[in-house]
């Protein structure tokens, strides 16, 4: 009896898409590769193989993507006996280092990035990466490894360590914005070395990206803003004049704290009269 086509017990296969008519590749361990990089090369497209095998990226004919295949076995033995399979051309670098960089200005790839589609870098953005990496991620084994090591398994383990980690205020970092921050500061420096290391499989690139449900905390109506302000509610000047503040201006607390002298426009009250000419805000100020 005939063995099928592109049989999976065979060194590789390679199926012809039914949508667009191009070749795909999958190597399997019977080739004599490393089960580590046969799961790299499973219903990959030819377009992926690396420059050096440039001339078979467009076969034509199942005959063509059987040389192109071959090709790619004989390449990649030549890069295992060197000490670099595929993984080919990504860099040897720590996950550490590379994370790293992303917490600094100056070394960011992010940063040629922004400036190339003219957007200023964010201090406040860097500080928040810094802080994610020296508080959470700094000292977890992940770092440890090389990125060309890294695999969809590592990945998940960092996810659960992390989760598992505890604030500074004692609560659990799993189910928080902290830890929503964190897998994404991780999730977008591996998607920027990706960029440039066409031939590198991205570990994260099949793992969702965790989601933050803010709580929606319910406002005063306007009959509660008006009671607010009745005589007697609030005790003292400091009071007043915080809560007229917010209610005037939209400021949440911490934004009213961190309010200097100079930022309000004392000679024409400018900063007040913004608001007031709102007309929602206008029509609680005529109940007070």
């Amino acid at each position: 009896m005939p063995r099928p086509k592109n049989s999976r017990s065979k060194t590789f296969s390679t199926p012809q898409r039914g949508d667009s008519k191009t070749f795909q590749i999958t190597l399997n361990p019977s080739c004599g590769l490393p089960h580590r990089i046969c799961k790299e090369w499973q219903r990959r497209s030819f377009k992926d193989l690396p420059n050096e095998l440039a001339d078979y990226r467009s076969p034509k004919s199942n005959k063509a993507a059987q040389a192109g295949a071959l090709a790619l076995i004989e390449y990649l033995k030549k890069g295992q006996a060197q000490g670099n399979a595929l993984r080919v051309r990504a860099q040897d670098v720590l996950v550490s280092s590379w994370i790293e960089k992303f917490t600094v200005i100056d070394t960011s790839p992010r940063t040629d990035i922004n400036i190339s589609e003219n957007r200023p870098p964010s201090i406040d953005t860097f500080e928040n990466y810094e802080s994610y990496y020296r508080l959470h991620i700094k000292g977890d084994p992940l770092l440890g490894l090389k990125m060309a090591e890294v695999e969809e398994q590592d990945i998940h383990g960092f996810n659960k360590r992390m989760w598992a980690k505890k604030l500074t205020d004692g609560r659990q970092m799993g189910g928080t914005r902290t830890y929503v921050g964190v897998v994404k500061f991780v999730r977008m420096a591996f998607n920027n070395y990706e960029l440039n290391n066409k031939n590198w499989v991205n570990p994260i690139r099949r793992i969702k990206e965790p989601k933050y449900k803010s709580k929606i905390k319910g406002a005063l109506s306007e009959d509660e803003v008006v009671r607010l302000f009745y005589p007697g509610v609030l005790k003292d000047t400091m009071e007043l004049a915080v809560c007229a503040a917010m209610f005037l201006s939209g400021l949440r607390c911490a934004e009213i704290f961190a309010l200097k002298p100079e930022c309000l426009n004392w000679h024409d009250m400018a900063f007040l009269q913004l608001f007031i000419d709102d007309p929602i805000r206008r029509h609680v100020l005529a109940e007070l």
